[in-house]
């Protein structure tokens, strides 16, 4: 019933139907597309979050690993070893000794000049003698003083850490010196070093690129730091060492991500507003769907006066025929007018009015004719572009600039222009020197794909400016890759040769692959051999060559099991005539 309603309602109707239900179709499509890609934009979001939070947490853990250094380096260092070896056997109630502590205090203040992370460090020798150079931290409470000491006795010089507390919010650490110039390690005192890690947390904070954002950095033993008040007991739930979530506060969405440090067992919260960074995408969402809309409705409107357009003429041409029923050619021929309109419709009008003129030139004609289908033949022939080439080549391009190798993906980028724009050449001929520049554009994009697995030679022994069908060479490069290098675990080498012949030009294409077998290379000799390919095959550059040259070209293809594979192109000379067009040169 719905068919046969559409099948009476005029042409330009049933266009009209067709091109909304398309574009309708291809709306949703892309809706759709947009919608998947804004998610897995989203999702790589959510990534970056958690490694921006990961490399801030290696930028602490770096800090906290150069207080470590510069208190191995205070318990070895030479000057110190040595100072302290003198204290250790003075009488502590000289006054040469307090003058000896001063040199000491000296050289741990020079120490302490050389970082910026530590506040202040503490020396004591466990008996009468105890300093403090740097600033002033407070007062550790005692039964702290002591846990931390006895650890660092217990370690016999090793470095130990105390974690910040509520009580004292600054980390300690510290660990023995013990003499070791003469090997003896013999017990000359304790270093006990204190850092601000509130600070040494700030002063890394830029690492974070959210706006408005909270961190909070807490351990079993309570907040190490937090740049909100109250900020942890806030926090939702965190589930394992790492993860994102997002959650709803007053209102509010928020995005937390949480990343656990191994080397100190701290929990890193970033918590910040979803909006700042999400809330951009989501409008961006209603902006393209609601252009995309807008995009739908003039589409609509542009197509109802095209089918018109298209329609109208014809309408025209169908009153002619009509007119033509009654035998008045006369008045068909004026109703149709002088248009000079080169479409499908324009061709038809042309051609009813090429018969009512009722010229003798049936022949002619018929010649045109045949000329019309050979060279669209021609062209759809040269058409089949290898679209699996093209992808490859972008996703290379796009992963080159990922690695920010940003001069390969230019140089990769000008030769895939070059070879497109060959490829939409519409000319049936190219000079020689063209095709070869073409080709090696086309190399190029190869040995970036395949690296060392492929090593491409020219040789041209002829004039660049004699003529060859366009897109010839490629396509012999193309398949000597894929039945070459794709099928080698080895370096492939393929050589690309033109010379001339006399009056004639020789082009060869070879390659040192696997070679295939006698049945193998009769079915390709005779085309019966079924393509896994995706381009332009051997099939279709010998139809380009016989419709070109008729019975002067030759075409021979050479292999043997093991010893490669060799294509070989034998075509007359035809050079190049200015101001003509080449396709016709030498004809």
């Amino acid at each position: 019933m719905i068919g046969q309603k559409y099948r009476d309602l005029k042409l330009a109707e049933k266009m009209i139907i067709v091109y909304i239900l398309m574009l309708g179709i291809c709306l949703f499509i892309s809706i759709t597309a947009l919608q998947v890609s804004f998610n897995i934009y989203d999702g790589k979001l959510y990534e970056k979050s958690l490694t921006e939070l990961d490399f801030f947490t290696k930028e602490v853990n770096r800090s906290l690993d150069e207080v470590e250094r510069i208190s191995y380096n205070i318990a070895l260092d030479l000057k110190i070893q040595e100072q302290l070896s003198k204290m250790k056997h003075m009488d502590h109630d000289l006054a040469d000794y307090a003058y000896e502590v001063y040199r000491l205090r000296l050289l741990f203040d020079n120490q302490l000049t050389n970082s910026s992370m530590i506040s202040n460090m503490a020396y004591t020798d466990g008996e009468k003698t105890q300093f403090v150079v740097g600033i002033a931290t407070g007062t550790i409470d005692g039964e702290m003083y002591d846990s931390v000491m006895d650890r660092i006795h217990e370690a016999k010089g090793a470095y130990v850490v105390q974690q910040p507390t509520a009580e004292y919010p600054y980390l300690l650490s510290g660990r023995d010196i013990r003499k070791y110039i003469d090997v003896s390690l013999e017990y000359l005192g304790s270093l006990l070093i204190t850092c601000d890690v509130s600070s040494m947390i700030e002063r890394n904070m830029n690492d974070l690129e959210a706006a408005g954002f909270g961190l909070c950095v807490f351990s079993e033993e309570g907040v190490i730091y937090e740049n909100q008040e109250r900020m942890m007991e806030r926090l939702p739930e965190l589930e394992g060492d790492s993860g994102y979530q997002i959650v709803k506060e007053q209102g509010q969405r928020y995005f937390v991500c949480h990343l656990k440090s191994a080397k100190t067992g701290w929990m890193y919260v970033n918590v910040f507003p979803y909006s700042e960074i999400y809330g951009q995408n989501q409008n961006l969402r209603y902006m393209m769907v609601g252009g995309f809309l807008v995009l739908f409705l003039a589409s609509a409107l542009v197509l109802k006066k095209l089918a018109h357009m298209i329609v109208k003429p014809l309408e025209h041409l169908t009153e002619s025929m009509q007119i033509v029923e009654t035998g008045d050619f006369d008045r068909a021929r004026e109703f149709l007018g002088t248009s000079m309109q080169k479409d499908e419709i324009g061709l038809m009008t042309r051609e009813f009015r090429v018969t009512l003129d009722k010229i003798d030139n049936l022949i002619h004609e018929n010649y045109e004719k045949q000329l019309l289908v050979k060279d669209t033949k021609y062209k759809m022939l040269q058409a089949q572009i290898n679209p699996h080439f093209l992808y490859n080549t972008l996703n290379s391009i796009n992963w080159m600039i990922r690695a920010n190798k940003n001069h390969e993906a230019a140089e990769m980028t000008v030769a895939l222009g070059t070879i497109l724009r060959s490829a939409l050449n519409k000319q049936q001929y190219v000079a020689i020197e063209e095709e070869l520049d073409s080709l090696r554009k086309y190399m190029t994009i190869q040995e970036y794909r395949y690296r060392k697995r492929v090593t491409f030679s020219v040789e041209c022994k002829v004039c660049g400016r004699y003529l060859i069908p366009h897109m010839t060479l490629q396509p012999l490069v193309e398949n000597s890759i894929y039945h070459g290098v794709e099928k080698m675990l080895t370096p492939c080498a393929i050589s690309v040769s033109i010379k001339e012949e006399g009056e004639r030009i020789q082009v060869m294409v070879s390659d040192n692959g696997p070679g295939m077998t006698e049945d193998e290379l009769e079915s390709v000799r005779s085309f019966t051999a079924r393509s896994k390919g995706h381009g332009i095959g051997l099939k279709n550059i010998y139809e380009r060559l016989k419709m070109a040259f008729e019975q002067d070209a030759d075409f021979k293809i050479c292999s043997a099991q093991g010893q490669g594979t060799a294509v070989t192109i034998t075509i007359p000379k035809k050079e190049v005539i200015e101001n003509n067009d080449p396709s016709i040169a030498g004809r």
